[in-house]
């Protein structure tokens, strides 16, 4: 099962006013200062920045590169009216992160106003130049046929915008440690787990970030790439109190079923329509009120396909009001006050209708438009048989239950384009038991057997209450030679278990009771 994907919004701090673009595609009238500031180690700095927002305690910032930088007013030592940072160029931009992230270990690409770069896990040989190129010529690729597929939906939609301001940029993180480092840096740790998150857009950073292994499709880039696109276009103001059903509506509209940017806010996507259809406990009126059925690891799944419903049915029955909304919604101050009632009374306002009747009315609608569109559902999973797609690694596992032990067996493929990767795999069931393989040094694009083994391991701590019929998948991986990969072959140190340890990247499936091989 692919990691949820979702977007990345996280204010430090609450009760501030921006401003930002309105919905004409006008920049709205800001503050350019220069800031002398104290940090609270007692640090004096100078710098150049627009003051986008503020309250009584709190400034927010606009850097050159487009980055947020939240401040204590008490913090401010002096301001000298200046005409605002510059916007830096892509050039600037890549030479930025490169001192960043190190020479070594950073590589980058632009194309237009993008910036595309992967952050490596070690050095690489020269000789590695080559694959690099062609995944950073994929994916700067890519974010270009996203933003064509964005402009036709504006055009179509009748939807103004405006040119983004700043370089837009992607990061691609070779390995889960790297990721997840940085997601937990640019998070706070609010929000779901780094490790259920595939990549994000962040709208303090206005950076997309994600990892390697979904350059393999684009899907969940894509889905991100629409987050970038709707605020560096102007159809939202970042961090603006926009209910997330709306802000993930558009997004998960544009996802394809292999990522291909074919997709459209206006088609059936089969995954969200199905999900959309089930009988869920989120209402809309519940998700239109409260966003933080986005941001729990159990709750999210089911919300992400509801936004997709109610989205779906706004662009395609109520097109008119659907750009009303846009606009009002355009007009909301970044961390401003939106409580239950004003967003009630804000889509009361355009729709004219309650949002419970548009829900009792979504299903028949929905099922009259995928007969029109000849959708085609996806095909179930057979049971005892799970594909994961996780840490660079892909396995397809094959497990059937023998005198109530389940016996797996599979076949793991390194999905890196850069380099060899070694890899941990563990299977591990609802009861508790688990199977490990350690599979070294396995060549790119190249698939290794996982041998059967019986998954009757205890792991430590296990209650072992569960039926022993479902599994999960787990992958853990590293370049061969890398110091990570020593000690997994040595076992030095911490075992090898600990690898899996408080992680939930996780695939499931069913035994098929009573089979053998």
């Amino acid at each position: 099962m692919r990691r949820i994907r979702t977007q990345i919004v996280v204010p430090l701090f609450c009760g501030m006013i921006f401003c930002g673009l309105n919905f004409s595609g006008q920049p709205a009238a800001c503050r350019a200062d220069e800031f002398t500031i104290i940090d609270e180690k007692g640090q004096e700095s100078t710098f150049e920045a627009e003051l986008v927002g503020s309250d009584d305690q709190w400034h927010a910032l606009a850097l050159a590169d487009g980055q947020y930088k939240i401040v204590p007013q008490a913090a401010v030592r002096k301001r000298t009216p200046k005409d605002g940072p510059t916007p830096l160029t892509p050039e600037q931009m890549a030479k930025e992160l490169e001192t960043e992230y190190g020479a070594d270990l950073f590589r980058h690409d632009i194309l237009g106003n993008y910036v595309v770069g992967i952050v490596l896990a070690t050095p690489l040989p020269k000789t590695s130049e080559g694959r690099i190129k062609k995944v950073l010529d994929r994916a700067t690729g890519f974010m270009k046929k996203v933003e064509t597929a964005f402009a036709l939906f504006l055009k179509e939609a009748k939807i103004p915008a405006n040119k983004p301001k700043y370089p837009q940029v992607m990061l691609i993180f070779e390995t889960d440690i790297e990721f997840e480092k940085y997601t937990v840096k640019i998070t706070q740790q609010r929000g779901l787990q780094a490790s259920m998150i595939a990549g994000f857009y962040s709208g303090l950073t206005n950076f997309l970030a994600i990892r390697l292994e979904e350059c393999s499709s684009f899907e969940t880039p894509f889905h991100e790439a629409i987050h970038q696109q709707v605020y560096n276009c102007g159809l939202l103001q970042r961090l603006s109190p926009v209910p997330q059903w709306f802000d993930e509506g558009i997004a998960t509209g544009f996802e394809g079923a292999t990522g291909k940017v074919v997709a459209h806010p206006i088609k059936i996507s089969p995954r969200y329509a199905k999900q959309s259809l089930q009988h869920n406990k989120l209402t809309w009126e519940d998700m239109h009120l409260h966003d933080e059925t986005f941001r729990g690891d159990v709750s999210v799944a089911e919300a992400y396909g509801q936004a997709w419903g109610l989205h779906w049915l706004l662009i395609t029955k109520y097109k008119t009001e659907y750009n009303k909304y846009l606009k009002l919604l355009s007009q909301k101050p970044p961390l401003g006050d939106d409580n239950p009632e004003e967003r009630k009374s804000d889509f009361a306002a355009v729709f004219k209708k309650p949002m419970n009747e548009m829900e009792r009315e979504f299903p028949q609608i929905l099922e009259l438009a995928i007969k029109k569109q000849k959708v085609v559902s996806e095909l179930p999973k057979p049971p005892g048989i799970s594909l994961t797609e996780s840490n660079l690694g892909k396995v397809q596992m094959t497990a059937v239950q023998v005198n109530d032990v389940l016996r797996v067996e599979g076949q793991l493929f390194n999905m890196s384009p850069l380099r060899p990767m070694s890899f941990l795999v563990m299977v591990a069931t609802d009861a508790g038991s688990y199977a490990l393989w350690f599979q070294d040094k396995v060549e790119i694009g190249k698939s290794v057997p996982l041998p059967a083994q019986a998954a009757n391991q205890r792991l430590p701590g296990a209650n072992g209450l569960g039926t022993g019929r479902t599994f999960r998948v787990l992958v853990r991986s590293a370049p061969a030679d890398s110091p990570r990969v020593a000690e997994w072959r040595s076992q030095r140190g911490s075992s090898v278990l600990d690898e899996f340890s408080g992680r939930s990247k996780v695939s499931r499936a069913s035994a098929k009771p009573g089979e053998d091989e």
